[in-house]
């Protein structure tokens, strides 16, 4: 048996998320947001057969759920979320075996065979948002994405993992000069909305990244930023505050279309 930790953003960005986790015989799908479809594609792209053991939702947008009853229905997978987001999205589930449903409080820890995960809330405009980090031996992995702002609290709890997805959805001047209606830049830009290149640099920046191997830019908005610029505007950040000269991370933007590479630790 393998103890090796795999992990894969198989689509991020405001159209889609989907990421996978796969530690000593387990397998867990982190939201279901395009269609079953594509999310089989992605799995296939990476060859990728095992059986999946959950899917567990962040919160209730579509761009996070959209398949997630589809799949589970189709091959049996339970689903974890929260109450609140369960209860909003619970009718587009369609007819889901209450067995293959457990909820949890935003905040719990639970275990999936030997991985360990805590859940955590994010500023976010969905019912119950939240954030995932996944213990698999002595590697931490956290998933943020979807937050309003560099919160100290976010920043608290995904400190010290080896690999991190983070948020870098828009860049400002994109966003504002683009054509969204004020509304909707309004709600992005907002405290409830996403991060910026520039903000997700920032929450780097509060983060201590000395065991960390890998960091994905993720949920990026395909009408507001470019994959290229949320690269260079982050490491440019970084650089000019010394973060590379002491310390190695790899840092790469999640794809929108396809799987990612892999990342094995």
């Amino acid at each position: 048996m393998s103890y090796e930790v795999l992990f894969c953003p198989l689509y991020s960005s405001s159209s889609g998320n989907v990421s996978l986790l796969s530690y000593r015989g387990k397998t867990l799908l982190i939201d279901a947001g395009v269609s079953c479809k594509k999310l089989k594609e992605a799995l296939d792209q990476i060859g990728f057969s095992s059986k999946i053991d959950a899917i567990l939702l962040s919160h209730d947008h579509s761009d996070h759920t959209r398949c997630a009853g589809v799949f589970s229905r189709q091959l049996k997978v339970p689903i974890i979320t929260n109450h609140k987001t369960w209860k909003t999205i619970e009718y587009s589930m369609g007819n889901i075996d209450k067995g293959n449903v457990t909820l949890i409080e935003t905040g719990d820890s639970l275990e999936i065979g030997d991985i360990q995960i805590e859940t955590f809330p994010i500023p976010h405009d969905g019912v119950d948002p939240m954030g995932f980090c996944f213990y698999a031996g002595k590697k931490k992995i956290s998933i943020s994405t979807d937050l309003g702002f560099v919160s100290p609290k976010v920043a608290s709890k995904i400190n010290h993992s080896d690999v991190l997805l983070l948020e870098a959805n828009h860049d400002v001047r994109m966003l504002m000069t683009g054509i969204y209606p004020a509304s909707l830049k309004q709600r992005i830009r907002g405290n409830y909305g996403h991060l910026s290149n520039e903000q997700a640099a920032d929450m780097l920046l509060s983060l201590n990244l000395e065991k960390t191997h890998q960091i994905y830019l993720g949920h990026l908005s395909p009408e507001n930023n470019f994959p290229d610029l949320a690269l260079k505007t982050v490491k440019s950040i970084l650089k000019q505050k010394g973060v590379f000269d002491s310390l190695n991370p790899s840092l790469v933007v999640a794809e929108k279309d396809k799987a990612s590479f892999c990342t094995v630790l």
